[in-house]
């Protein structure tokens, strides 16, 4: 039979030479996956482990959501808040625990009341290499309260020793994901959330490589010692480098330089 000028003849004479969705696979697409499936799977095996392997060890940041810690000290609010603790085994003779609130609201904790008082603070513990952070949970009523415990002047007011002044190459990043809740804590894939942190109250920290390779971490503050303003976020997560001064105070290192002196590079 001769079809119509136009007309395709739907039933082709080698039914492998056209693609029909409904239809069986061609016998020589079918030949083609079998082999070339298993090394797209290798390849893209191969591919993930150069990457994660080229990636930073995260870190040893911990994040114990699973119990409720207390923790009681004087209670500190210059230049982030933070409770200081009596601790022999650390320099100075001061445990510092800073405190953060649950999300990214730590502006808004109501901790003026209580600054320079002895308190008991409830909350989830997040630590990394020796320092601590408490996350505390504002909506409960009784998160924050007096403590009967002594409290010497060198607890509310540690010595304060300068290390002198450094130039120093590193990044800009929020403690609090640092010290645990995110793994990894910085980086380019961090920038947005650690920008929100830091705007939100979280005090920034300023990570760096010492000439030995190992890692330092330093919490941030301007030059004379005051909280860092929101004018250093557009630098967050990036390489940055700046001049300032090193200091020690109990057992935290404050790196202490403003705002204008960080530069991208």
């Amino acid at each position: 039979m001769t079809l119509p000028k136009g007309v395709i003849d739907p039933k082709p004479k080698n039914p492998d030479e056209m693609f029909v969705g409904w239809a069986p696979a061609p016998k020589v697409d079918r030949r083609f996956l079998l082999r070339a499936l298993p090394l797209g799977l290798a390849g893209a095996g191969g591919g993930a482990w150069v990457i994660a392997n080229e990636l930073d060890d995260p870190g040893a940041g911990a994040w114990l959501t699973g119990a409720t810690h207390e923790v009681a000290g004087a209670l500190v609010t210059d230049p982030y808040p933070m409770l200081r603790l009596a601790d022999p085994t650390m320099p100075g003779g001061v445990r510092t625990v800073l405190i953060v609130a649950q999300g990214k609201c730590t502006s808004a904790l109501d901790l003026y009341e209580h600054r320079g008082s002895p308190v008991t603070a409830r909350g989830v513990l997040i630590q990394r290499k020796g320092r601590q952070m408490l996350e505390v949970l504002p909506f409960l009523s009784d998160w924050l309260s007096p403590a009967n415990m002594e409290m010497t002047a060198d607890i509310v007011n540690p010595p304060v020793q300068s290390l002198g002044a450094a130039q120093l190459s590193g990044a800009i990043m929020d403690s609090k994901c640092f010290f645990g809740v995110m793994r990894p804590g910085r980086g380019k894939t961090h920038k947005a959330c650690a920008s929100l942190c830091i705007r939100g109250g979280i005090p920034p920290s300023f990570w760096v490589r010492t000439k030995t390779g190992a890692e330092a971490v330093l919490l941030m503050t301007t030059a004379d010692g005051g909280p860092m303003p929101m004018d250093i976020l557009p630098l967050v997560a990036d390489p940055v480098e700046a001049e300032g001064e090193i200091i020690q105070v109990g057992d935290l290192l404050q790196f202490r330089a403003d705002a204008g002196a960080y530069n991208r590079i």
